[in-house]
C-alpha cells in the first residue's frame, strides 16, 4: 500500500509493504531554494515528439520535429523517433547524421536493414554546455522512394540548481558500504545513476532538477564487495514552477 501525504509543500511519500526490501521510508521534498528563478527556468518540457512526417506506404519517421525541453546543466534528456518502414521491400539506412550543439544520436547503425513492417527507434539526446535554446536536426539517408529524411530538434538549456529535490531513507537491515541513487523521468524508469560511488549517508540532494519537472526515484544498497541489491520502491517529486 502506498500513502502520499502532502504537508507545507514537502511531499512525504511513505511506503508500507509486506515485501522485503531496502528502505522502508524514502522522502522526497521538492523544495525551491531560490527565491528568484533565473532566467530560462520557466518553461514547458514536450512529453513527445511533435507533428507526423509518415505518410501512408512510405517509409517515414514518427516525427516531423522534437522539443526536449529544458535541461539542466550537468544534466542530459532523451526522447526517441521511430522510423518505421511499411513499404513491399527492405529499406536500408544508409547514414545517420546529427547536427546542432549539444545534441547526440544513438540507436540505429549505418547499413541497419528494415524489412516490410519492421520499426528501429532513435535516441536523441541533449546535453547542454550553456543556457539558452539551441537548434539542430538528425538526418536518415535510405534507399527508400523518399530518400532523406530530416527531423528537426530543439532544447533548452537551463542554470542548475534553482531547485533541488530531498531524498532520505532508513538504513539497510544489513551492513553496506553506501547507497546509489537512481533517477528517471518517466514512473517505473529507466532510471540513470546520480551518484559517482556509493553514498555513505542516508540522504541525497538532487540539484539538477528543473522547474516544471517531475521525476522518479529509486534507491539500492552497496555491500563491501560491490554487490548491489535491486531497487527500493519509487518515489516521485514534482518540482514547482518557477
Amino acid at each position: 500500500m502506498l500513502e502520499l501525504m502532502i504537508r507545507s509543500g514537502t511531499a512525504e511519500v511513505r511506503f508500507i509493504s509486506g515485501k522485503a526490501c531496502i528502505l522502508n521510508v524514502l522522502l522526497i521534498t521538492a523544495a525551491l531554494i531560490a527565491s528568484v528563478c533565473q532566467s530560462g527556468c520557466s518553461g514547458v518540457t514536450s512529453a513527445a515528439p511533435n507533428g507526423n512526417l509518415q505518410a501512408p506506404g512510405q517509409f517515414g519517421a514518427s516525427a516531423s520535429s522534437v522539443n526536449l525541453g529544458n535541461v539542466a546543466l550537468g544534466d542530459s534528456k532523451t526522447l526517441a523517433v521511430t522510423f518505421t518502414n511499411p513499404t513491399n521491400s527492405a529499406v536500408t539506412i544508409l547514414n545517420v547524421s546529427i547536427a546542432g550543439p549539444g545534441f547526440t544520436a544513438s540507436g540505429i547503425a549505418n547499413g541497419t536493414i528494415l524489412n516490410t513492417g519492421q520499426s528501429a527507434a532513435l535516441s536523441v539526446t541533449f546535453t547542454p554546455s550553456g543556457t539558452g535554446t539551441q537548434n539542430g536536426s538528425v538526418t536518415i539517408s535510405s534507399n527508400a522512394e523518399n530518400s532523406t529524411i530530416t527531423v528537426a530538434l530543439q532544447a533548452t538549456g537551463v542554470p542548475a540548481g534553482d531547485h533541488a529535490a530531498t531524498l532520505s531513507w532508513n538504513a539497510s537491515g544489513s551492513p553496506v558500504l553506501g547507497y546509489n541513487i537512481y533517477r528517471g523521468t518517466n514512473s517505473g524508469g529507466p532510471y540513470s545513476k546520480l551518484n559517482a560511488s556509493p553514498n555513505p549517508g542516508l540522504s541525497y540532494t538532487d540539484s539538477s532538477v528543473v522547474a516544471g519537472n517531475s521525476y522518479f526515484y529509486v534507491v539500492t544498497s552497496v555491500n563491501s564487495a560491490s554487490q548491489e541489491s535491486s531497487y527500493s520502491n519509487e518515489a516521485a517529486a514534482a518540482i514547482p514552477t518557477p
